[in-house]
């Protein structure tokens, strides 16, 4: 039985390769056809959109979260101007829009983004992991003024506050600029 199993195993490579040679031959004299034809279609899984959803989501909380401990810590300086609760609110949305948009610039191009396709993709994800590790820094050092009681000078808060805006407005950039470059073919 080992004879004919391993006969008709052979017999079935020797038919690939000449469908696969048959196959060559008619992508040498029409390769435009045979590209478009022979091309794969990428797969997608439905439970992988909604992993996606649900960390977009998880990445919008962890934005507000740290929007929230900024203008917590801000708000303890008592500046008049920034001390209100649509200060906060706001904080909290920006914060919510930068790591929405700003985080996981890779996953929109993979092969471009960190590719050595010219300075735009490479550019798009520094600006991304940087406004992201900017903004991180702000929050957990927001934080950390809050639960040890720290009273540090007004301008410590006010460049925090800052910082803190300044990464999210980078992730907000890289993310914009990410997925236009996406929808409009442009590089990044």
């Amino acid at each position: 039985m080992r004879k004919s199993s391993f006969g008709s195993a052979a017999r079935s490579c020797k038919a690939r390769r000449e469908a696969d040679l048959v196959s060559s031959t008619e992508e040498k004299e029409n390769p435009i056809m045979a590209n478009g034809v022979n091309a794969a279609a990428p797969i997608r899984y439905p439970l992988n959109g909604f992993a996606h959803v649900v960390e977009r989501i998880g990445l919008a909380i962890m934005g507000a979260l740290c929007g929230l401990f900024v203008a917590a810590m801000v708000a303890k300086a008592n500046i008049e101007e920034v001390n209100s609760l649509g200060t906060l609110f706001s904080a909290v949305l920006y914060g919510s829009l930068g790591f929405y948009l700003g985080t996981s610039i890779s996953s929109l191009s993979p092969a471009r983004t960190f590719s050595n396709a010219g300075p735009g993709p490479r550019m798009i994800a520094l600006a991304s992991a940087t406004g992201t590790f900017v903004a991180a820094l702000a929050a957990l050092v927001s934080v950390y003024m809050i639960i040890f009681d720290e009273t540090p000078p007004v301008i410590w808060n006010v460049g925090i506050g800052f910082g803190w805006m300044l990464g999210v407005l980078l992730q907000l950039a890289a993310g914009t600029a990410a997925r236009l470059g996406r929808y409009n073919g442009a590089a990044g």
